[in-house]
């Protein structure tokens, strides 16, 4: 029988940050081989023909007040990839996340979307899937990046987010764009492919998104990781990636998603390693602007083979 747990978010006073304390999370599903997310189907706690649906976290690192936890399934088929699925399967599921934003933003500060993808990032679960979490405070990197956009508006220069669009907008560091967003390879990535997707309207979180460019968005994801798969002649696939979304209430603030991929070459992965974890210094190997030129090329490969 399961334990009854709490989860504090414990105050770090010299970061001057919080973290969650989640020791029941240790040994999760350790020792089971049943997919939870097959038995929702087999159980008949899906709707007949429904592909996209919410699973709650069965180990959840927050509980109300501080936060909640969601699966968010993405398609009932156990064995496809996000990459085999079609735009309107990735459509259904921007949706969901545009209406679990428009749920948990009325109780929580922060909405944490996010897509943990590959073994060597630490995936466990292979059905389809990606998270998200309502949480009572802003994590360290958003409030930052939250920080840069009050600054910015009080120094009377406008959004930094729109800025940094209007300057990669058409250059070599854009990697692939359509109707409503476009993809970036910056100058200040972390990880030689990490691509930052930006709408071309300001708007601060998907809650505000239509429909036409949620169906852009799930566009624009499809071809960006498709890309990943499909740089050096699929040597580098699947690619491990870290997908989040960055959004807030604040209207000031951008609304972009980036997504990390941790290949940096046919067989090697970017670690982060003691300059990067313990200081926060980091190293990208490589020149932004040829790994966004191997990447654009990559992706219209990728879109030639569809």
């Amino acid at each position: 029988m399961q334990e009854e747990y709490t989860t504090p978010l414990v105050w770090n006073p010299i970061l001057r940050q919080h973290l969650v304390n989640a020791a029941h999370r240790m040994n999760r599903r350790e020792g089971t081989t049943e997919c939870p997310f097959c038995a929702d189907v087999k159980n008949g706690l899906v709707e007949e023909g429904k592909q996209v649906w919410l699973h709650p976290n069965d180990f959840p690192p927050l509980q109300p007040p501080v936060g909640e936890a969601y699966v968010v399934i993405y398609n009932r088929d156990h064995n496809k990839t996000f990459t085999q699925l079609t735009v309107d399967e990735v459509f259904e599921v921007t949706g969901l996340w545009r209406s679990l934003y428009n749920d948990l933003s009325t109780r929580y500060n922060t909405v944490m979307t996010f897509e943990n993808s590959g073994t060597s990032i630490g995936q466990t679960q292979f059905h389809p899937h990606g998270q998200t979490y309502g949480i009572s405070i802003i994590p360290s990197y958003l409030e930052r990046e939250l920080e840069t956009v009050i600054l910015e508006d009080e120094a009377g220069n406008g959004c930094p987010f729109c800025r940094v669009q209007r300057e990669l907008s058409g250059s070599e560091q854009e990697v692939d764009q359509n109707e409503h967003w476009q993809a970036f390879l910056p100058p200040y990535v972390r990880y030689p492919y990490e691509t930052h997707l930006y709408p071309r309207r300001h708007v601060a979180n998907i809650g505000d998104m239509s429909d036409g460019e949620l169906r852009d968005l799930a566009a624009l994801l499809l071809n960006v990781i498709r890309g990943y798969n499909a740089l050096s002649d699929g040597e580098m696939a699947p690619m491990p990636y870290l997908l989040g979304l960055h959004q807030l209430a604040d209207e000031r603030f951008h609304f972009h998603v980036e997504i990390l991929a941790i290949g940096r070459a046919p067989g090697k992965l970017k670690y982060a390693a003691s300059s990067e974890s313990i200081w926060g210094l980091w190293t990208n190997d490589s020149s932004p602007v040829q790994k966004a030129q191997e990447l654009h090329s990559a992706i219209e490969k990728a879109k030639k083979g569809q």
